[in-house]
């Protein structure tokens, strides 16, 4: 009775310890009771479901069973909400914080950092005998502690991004870098600031190590995680320069549940950009050639040309689709053209057929992107869901004289990731590659034909 009594008051402290073991009975505890009434039901409960609530547990439109789970599961977690309140509050004040920071005890992901915290920060008055006024210019355990908790922290945010909300905005690419710098610098400067030099490097080896885990994991494969890396690594020093300053200024105060607080932001960053639903716009990428051979013979060559070499080009070799052949299939508006890539056929309806000027053509469905370099095979969000997506395309051409031939190949696509300004970049110079590696194979074609002639 003794026990129950004093995991329902909200009166006295609790250290550290018995906070950590509190919380590790109990999790275990809600587990089992939420997994065996789930079986009840019909369906099963995985431990993720508590930071990624699962698609259909919006009650509205839910059918009758899965209603009464749900609702049977938040009456189960009323008493482990009290508990947890409890316990919380009585460890915030024992380690000398002010009770209002409860409130991140309802956030996801930031009340898993928060208890990870408070399951390690030391009592007040234990703080107050063990202070140590000399700076600590060696590299603690904190700094350690720091990178794993931040490399678990970008793993987190990285499947809720990708994986739960399906997006790569700017919470991902620019939030999570910054905030996994952040916590890394706090947890090494917290003690003692460190230098800078010291800050910097250790905050440039948290996406590295959080790369490396994405790739072991199969969550990722290299190509995108090094195009990404231009963005990662400078927001993730930035994270971990501001984090330095603050703890190094009387007028910024970074106490432990301000940090958490600015970790919480990123979630709720990534969660406003799904309400929005962003939508990218529809540009186009124009590259042309000279062909030294009349139209006509031109014409006959884009329409339809033989598999082309393997290609030289190394971006090529990295996993990146590219062309490898083409046909259609009858002629004029409604013809159906397949363009051949590495990783599949894009079928394309012809749309308009100026014969010797332009052919025009919808995309109708088109492979991935790109074949992901890892361990295993790597199934990502972003390559299959086409976040690369190719909406129209065509090839122009112009009659210099009788014998040259201006060629011009389109392609207009929208790129779902951001910052729009870094990715579109790299997206239009991947596409750009493609037409010239189309564009060389026709003009050599073309120009062949005319030499036999």
């Amino acid at each position: 009775m003794s026990a129950l009594i004093w995991l329902l008051t909200f009166e006295g402290r609790v250290n550290r310890r018995q906070y950590f073991l509190s919380g590790l009975v109990l999790v275990a505890i809600k587990y089992s009771i939420d997994s065996f009434v789930a079986s009840r039901f019909g369906e099963s409960w995985k431990a993720t479901n508590y930071i990624f609530p699962p698609s259909d547990s919006v009650l509205f439109g839910l059918t009758r069973q899965n209603r009464s789970l749900y609702l049977t599961l938040w009456a189960i977690a009323i008493p482990f909400f009290w508990i947890g309140i409890s316990l919380t509050l009585r460890r915030l004040r024992d380690a000398g914080y002010r009770p209002g920071w409860i409130f991140l005890f309802f956030v996801p992901i930031a009340n898993l950092l928060l208890f990870v915290y408070l399951s390690l920060v030391p009592s007040k008055a234990q703080r107050a005998v063990n202070a140590d006024p000399s700076p600590n210019r060696k590299m603690p355990i904190g700094g350690t502690l720091g990178v794993v908790i931040a490399a678990v922290l970008g793993l987190a945010l990285e499947l809720l991004s990708a994986n739960y909300l399906a997006q790569y905005a700017w919470g991902l690419f620019l939030g999570v870098p910054f905030i996994t710098g952040f916590v890394t610098s706090w947890f090494l400067n917290a003690g003692g600031l460190h230098s800078r030099k010291q800050t910097i490097g250790l905050c440039a080896l948290t996406p590295i190590l959080i790369g490396l885990f994405l790739i072991g994991f199969r969550l990722e494969g290299l190509v995108c995680l090094l195009m990404a890396l231009p963005l990662a690594l400078p927001f993730s020093i930035a994270g971990g320069l501001v984090a330095h300053y603050c703890l190094g200024s009387r007028r910024v105060p970074l106490t432990p549940p301000a940090a958490t607080a600015c970790v919480a932001i990123v979630p709720f960053l990534m969660f406003a950009e799904h309400a929005v639903q962003l939508q990218p716009p529809v540009q186009p990428v124009v590259t042309s050639i000279v062909v030294n051979a009349p139209v006509n013979i031109v014409w006959k060559n884009v329409i339809a040309f033989p598999p082309l070499a393997a290609p030289k080009e190394w971006i090529f070799h990295t996993g990146i689709a590219y062309p490898i052949g083409a046909i259609i299939t009858g002629s004029g508006p409604g013809a159906i053209r397949r363009c051949s890539f590495s990783t599949g056929d894009f079928v394309e309806p012809i749309t308009l057929w100026d014969e010797n000027h332009l052919l025009a053509f919808n995309v109708f469905s088109q492979p991935p992107s790109l074949r992901e370099i890892g361990f295993g095979k790597i199934t990502t969000p972003h390559i299959e869901g086409d976040y690369m997506r190719s909406q129209h395309g065509q090839f122009r051409l112009v009659a210099l004289d009788g014998t040259h031939t201006l060629l011009e190949g389109a392609t207009w696509y929208q790129d779902y990731f951001w910052p729009q300004a870094y990715w579109r970049a790299l997206s239009d110079a991947i596409v750009h590659r493609v037409h010239i590696r189309v564009l060389e194979h026709v003009k050599q074609q073309a120009e062949a034909e005319v030499l036999k002639h």
